[in-house]
């Protein structure tokens, strides 16, 4: 229906430019007159009214433009404030944290915020959305998760399924009242109710109002039940709910007016701060504890913000954070469709042919629970790095000649393996289909561990992988590209690091031969801006050792999280809070849970700077 379409992407927090004028609310009366034609413009009606009506503009930003939209933003370079070498020569005191940008709920947040509003029963849209556009990584970077048409459409879709679904499981479960009652009073607590959870926040009078309306109006015309279903599809496709967004409005009017000034640091209210937490360490909406902390204005408090975070760190739902981290920072939607042919000759235990394929979900699971494993039981860098435990089912073992106790997976000791960097899941995902990929393993280490990446290759290079060859090793193939002066300025940080993970072939199998020929691990460390670790070594395990306890792998981990967790990357302005960060990470000797109460504390998550929009 193009009404229905028109009416929501328009409405669609990415199509509305910064700061809706109240004039604009004149597109209202004129949805209204189409009431009796499609239920959407009703839906969609009541969200401009509401944006229009909201004096402090909660939500209303603007989705479309690019980075440049933020004047004075400093690059987003991966390295910003990572080497942990360079020397810090600014006045932290006149410093104030990087912007903070207005966050649409990516997929994970989005169906894990419903689950937590209309009960674990219902179907959420899991992967129905679009997938998100990646940025330094991660797929909710505020510069590149933006709104789309299709996504827009696939919101109002899951607007309308989990609203009628809710309200066809019963209406009585929806309102926080006494059963059967259908009073106006009664579904005005319903809107402050569940729009203080839905909003993360107390719904204002302006945002209320239009909901009422359209409630009375709808009622009206269709009965109670249907007019419910509408605001609540409303609330479901709502920007204050779609999106995170931190007015600093109420706190501008409160500071005398000779005390403005834009970049000034204000802190963020408790809800904001409660908000931040939930999404931080959960991917979900505050639960009641935090809610009640918000309500107190109890969160402006450092240590509670701190005691908060490890409770939150012990909950089961801090897991599926620390799983989607990993999920990005390693790229394993890349095992979906994965294909790794087995060389020539290779039987599997039972004296049949290998099939690469067979192995892509064991692969993708071993290496999910190796890293929670490490982050929750070793927890921290060097257990990442050096941790010889490897999670098998009975394929697995099969394939890596090791001894599994059951078909489910197992931590099993492997003397072969070396923390991160030789699993078997990665090794294959780092990999050619038929060898191994000393350019991809070389950029991993130089990007995702130490935080130094380089440029892409000219244009004109072609990429293509030598074909491999019986004759000759992997190294000894790839040797054309030191022979390559344009490849070899590059190329020389890549397979210096890559060559080092030659034991392990396309299949992550532990080798000392290749063809019958010896392999060469050898490897070197260069410009990895930690002097200490520069230069030649020999096989991954040396490789692991250095990168342990190296601390620009710490600094780097800790770049990483930051970006995850506040959505974006470096600035200038967070330069303290990221050193500050850093030092605790390091003081705790690269504990991961204290490296998120450190960013959790963080001058960085708890203020942002006076921009113009707040004023």
């Amino acid at each position: 229906m193009p009404f229905r379409q028109v009416a929501v992407f328009l409405l669609h927090p990415g199509a509305i430019r910064l700061r809706l004028r109240p004039r604009e609310g004149t597109l209202w009366l004129d949805m209204w007159r189409f009431r009796g034609d499609c239920q959407a413009w009703w839906v969609a009606g009541v969200l401009l009214s509401a944006a229009c009506q909201n004096s402090n503009g909660v939500g209303l930003v603007d989705t479309t433009a690019g980075p440049s939209a933020s004047p004075g933003r400093d690059s987003q370079s991966p390295e910003t404030s990572v080497n942990p070498a360079t020397p810090t020569v600014t006045d932290c005191a006149q410093l104030v944290p990087g912007a903070a940008e207005s966050r649409l709920l990516t997929r994970l947040q989005y169906d894990n915020t419903v689950r937590e509003l209309l009960g674990a029963d219902l179907v959420v849209p899991e992967r129905s959305f679009p997938g998100e556009n990646l940025l330094l990584g991660f797929g909710n970077n505020a510069d590149a998760h933006r709104a789309s048409l299709l996504l827009a459409e696939r919101h109002l879709a899951a607007a309308e399924d989990l609203a009628a679904a809710a309200v066809a499981r019963g209406v009585d479960q929806l309102l926080p009242c006494e059963a059967g009652d259908r009073s106006e009073a009664c579904v005005q607590t319903f809107i402050s109710q569940f729009g203080y959870r839905a909003y993360r926040r107390p719904v204002s009078a302006q945002e209320s109002t239009p909901l009422l309306e359209l409630w009375r109006s709808a009622n009206g015309a269709w009965g109670f039940d249907k007019a419910l279903e509408l605001v609540l599809q409303t609330f479901l496709q709502s920007p204050q709910l779609l999106y995170r967004t931190e007015s600093l409005n109420g706190l501008a009017d409160a500071t005398p007016l000779p005390d403005r000034r834009l970049g000034q640091a204000l802190p963020l209210d408790s809800y904001q701060v409660a908000s931040r937490l939930s999404y931080l360490l959960w991917n979900t909406m505050p639960d009641a504890e935090l809610f009640a902390l918000a309500d107190s204005n109890a969160l402006q408090d450092v240590e509670t913000v701190r005691a908060q975070a490890r409770r939150m760190l012990d909950d089961e739902r801090a897991q599926g954070t620390v799983a989607d981290f990993y999920q990005q920072w390693l790229g394993m939607s890349s095992f979906a469709g994965l294909t790794r042919d087995p060389p020539a000759g290779a039987m599997g235990p039972d004296g049949s042919p290998l099939d690469g394929a067979a192995f892509n979900a064991s692969w993708q699971e071993s290496l999910g629970r190796f890293v929670q494993y490490t982050f929750w039981q070793g927890g921290n860098v060097e257990s990442l790095l050096s941790s010889q435990t490897v999670f098998v089912n009975s394929s697995l073992a099969g394939l890596y000649g090791l001894e599994a106790t059951g078909a489910d997976f197992t931590p099993v000791e492997d003397a072969t393996r070396a923390g991160i960097l030789t699993q078997p899941g990665l090794m294959a995902l780092l990999a050619h289909a038929d060898q191994s990929a000393p350019v991809q393993r070389g950029k991993f280490v130089r990007e995702q561990l130490l935080c130094k990446p380089l440029p892409p290759p000219p244009p004109d290079v072609d990429t293509t992988p030598p074909d491999p060859a019986p004759d000759a090793t992997t190294r000894e193939r790839f040797r054309q590209h030191s022979d390559d002066a344009r490849c070899a300025s590059c190329h020389r940080f890549l397979e210096g690091v890559g060559f080092g993970l030659e034991e392990y072939d396309q299949l992550g199998r532990h080798r000392t031969e290749e063809y019958g020929l010896l392999v060469d691990a050898s490897g070197e460390l260069l410009e990895t801006g930690d002097a200490s670790i520069d230069g030649p070594f020999n096989g991954a395990q040396e490789l692991a050792d250095r990168l342990a306890g190296s601390p620009q792998v710490e600094a780097c981990m800790a770049a990483q999280w930051f970006r995850y967790g506040m959505g974006r990357g470096e600035q200038a302005g967070d330069v303290c809070s990221l050193n500050q960060i850093k030092a605790q990470f390091a003081e705790t000797a690269g504990d991961f849970r204290e490296l998120l109460v450190a960013l959790a504390t963080s001058d960085v998550f708890r203020f942002r700077p006076l921009e113009e929009q707040d004023l």
